[in-house]
């Protein structure tokens, strides 16, 4: 009898933490969606409060049961807990447990030499809402950056960047007559290859070789761009460049998604605002300033791998995987007002290149979930309705699914591993052909 009350004080004290890591658990989650976000990801942590709470008021009324019943719940409740951990652990890949993230990497060559981690700008959207200042479009200047870790051989792809902070030859800027200027996200800032195996570098080295024409290009994609944040960099930077023409990509995999997420940040939306501007371009230093705290606070999250095994971050981010896969026509669907505002930004990019003297053409790059097994693709729906806004808008440009479809016979080969939603060289090569 003795052992059983010792147990139960021993689980009652264990549980009685529990509570208190609830608690606490419930103002952080209050904090992120009442003051970090401002109500605006309510709908988000909606389920965390439900959880949360529910937890709570259940662990309440369980100790209010009988003994041997309480001792019972509690044992199922640990066991529980007890192999979540388990499988989080299984989870771990020691093979390349010690494989260096980009950040330990910066940490390791700052020791010897100046460089940064490639901070985009949409590690920004949502962030000090209504306390922004000064919203960066760009990355650190003149810097070597270091923008990913190559998936098939684990190497680390850098690049120098340009006075703006981005992924260009400074010269590049003191030319006249740019013949091309790329706009877009990931696929456009050229994750995760080498700089002379990017679109615009391939699209140089192409013409070169085969028509014996040299042209110049300024690249203003960021990783992470939605087409809002793509609009207001060519408002931005558009101004200090003689271009001919722009090349926008369009991503079908997350543009509308990001576009959605990008409309709730009280700042950017102010770009919808024809008159509306920054001018960055002579704020560099500013810039430079925001990104460096950025680089910092990332430093410290992104090193903590204890805290991820607590977070059982490999465990939540495989059941996401899943319950992506089942209901990703739920996840994808998107609202005839996100196509309105889409169309507006296509309407206010093409006016901005046509009062630039510059030629805007649209290029559609497919998501890989085109070319594999997937039963229930949600991107028909995006192709459909994009393709048709941008003909009906008269905007000149290339269909890349068709393309593909059309003259690829193993399209996969394109993509990283076969099976990353990024192209690899021989892709960004067909993209630039």
């Amino acid at each position: 009898m003795d052992k059983f009350q010792n147990i139960n004080k021993s689980l009652n004290k264990i549980i009685g933490i529990i509570l208190i890591i609830l608690i606490g658990l419930i103002f952080y989650t209050i904090y992120r969606s009442e003051i970090l976000y401002a109500g605006l990801y309510r709908e988000y942590y909606f389920k965390y409060y439900v959880f949360l709470i529910s937890s709570f008021f259940i662990l309440i009324i369980i100790n209010f049961l009988n003994e041997k019943i309480k001792l019972k719940i509690y044992t199922i409740l640990i066991s529980l807990i007890i192999g979540l951990y388990i499988s989080e652990t299984f989870l771990i890949d020691f093979k390349n447990l010690n494989s260096k993230t980009k950040y330990e990497h910066y940490i390791d060559l700052k020791q010897t030499q100046d460089v940064v981690v490639a901070i985009h700008p949409s590690h920004f959207v949502l962030k000090k809402i209504n306390k922004k200042k000064l919203f960066p479009l760009s990355g650190i200047s003149k810097q070597l950056t270091i923008l990913c870790k190559k998936k098939e051989n684990g190497k680390f792809i850098t690049y120098d960047s340009d006075r703006y902070g981005f992924r260009n030859e400074d010269a590049n800027w003191d030319k006249k007559n740019i013949d091309f200027i790329m706009l877009g996200d990931s696929m456009v800032h050229g994750s995760c290859v080498a700089s002379d195996k990017t679109i615009n570098s391939q699209l140089s080295q192409i013409l070169q070789n085969k028509l014996n024409i040299k042209v110049s290009t300024i690249n203003l994609g960021y990783s992470g761009n939605g087409p809002l944040l793509e609009y207001a960099t060519l408002k931005e930077y558009l101004k200090y460049i003689d271009a001919k023409r722009v090349l926008y990509f369009f991503y079908e995999g997350n543009d509308i998604l990001n576009l959605n997420h990008e409309l709730k940040d009280p700042f950017l939306i102010k770009y919808l605002d024809e008159k509306f501007q920054q001018n960055l371009a002579e704020r560099q230093p500013d810039i430079d300033k925001i990104n460096y705290n950025l680089l910092g606070q990332e430093i410290k999250e992104k090193n903590v791998g204890l805290y991820d095994f607590i977070k059982l971050r490999r465990l939540r981010s495989l059941l996401a995987i899943l319950l992506n896969k089942k209901f990703k026509s739920q996840k994808i669907e998107s609202s005839e007002e996100i196509y309105q505002v889409y169309k507006d930004i296509l309407v206010s990019l093409k006016k901005l290149s046509k009062n630039q003297n510059t030629e805007l053409y649209f290029i559609y790059l497919p998501n890989i979930t085109r070319f594999s097994d997937y039963d229930d693709d949600p991107n028909y729906e995006i192709y459909s309705k994009i393709i048709s806004m941008v003909k009906n808008l008269d905007i000149k440009y290339i269909d890349l699914l068709d393309e593909i479809k059309s003259n690829h016979n193993d399209p996969l080969s394109m993509f990283q591993l076969r099976r990353h939603q990024h192209f690899n060289e021989s892709g960004y090569k067909f993209v630039a052909e």
